[in-house]
């Protein structure tokens, strides 16, 4: 009696079988499953920490979160974002990275702060790169720009700015006091 009467299977024919049997998920179908846990971990994630900041507490407990865990943050609560350890360190690295508000015209030291040129690199800003420094003024001014524009203005429209230009038009103002009856 030899093994295929007795039953049993040879390793080779075991492997045969697998690889010839259909697989339970496609690789795309893995892929596409993987990708949704990794999204629903991430948005998990971003709510704890949303929930720490509802507590009184750092969102990202003083630790380091993962970039996407960050800009899953900034969608939830952009001011919860900007409560992290990790943008306090950005932004500290912007200033040191440049002191003074960029705008050509303007270079004031008071009142400057860092803002974001994109918010795809939210978690993974660089200094000098995808942040800038800009007065209150110039701020306000770089919005107005944006407003304008239709999308959020490139580095060397903000270093453009005239800081003496009127964030409002006399225009606008007039009209304002006329339907307001001022």
């Amino acid at each position: 009696m030899t093994r295929r009467d007795s039953g049993k299977k040879s390793l080779h024919d075991v492997l045969r079988a697998r690889r010839e049997a259909p697989s339970l998920l496609t690789p795309a179908e893995a892929a596409k499953r993987e990708v949704a846990r990794r999204r629903e971990e991430v948005e998990a994630a971003a709510a704890a920490a949303l929930a720490r900041r509802r507590e009184g507490r750092s969102p990202d407990a003083g630790g380091r979160l993962e970039p996407e865990v960050y800009r899953a943050l900034f969608r939830l609560d952009p001011a919860a974002y900007a409560e992290t350890g990790h943008w306090s360190r950005r932004a500290r690295a912007q200033l040191a990275h440049a002191p003074a508000c960029e705008v050509a015209e303007c270079r004031s030291s008071s009142g400057i702060a860092a803002h974001h040129l994109t918010h795809a690199t939210i978690g993974a800003e660089e200094p000098g790169r995808d942040l800038i420094t800009l007065c209150a003024g110039c701020h306000r001014r770089a919005e107005k720009l944006g407003r304008e524009l239709g999308r959020v203005p490139r580095r060397e429209e903000l270093v453009a700015l005239d800081p003496r230009r009127p964030l409002y038009e006399p225009a606008d103002i007039a009209a304002l006091k006329a339907r307001y009856g001022r």
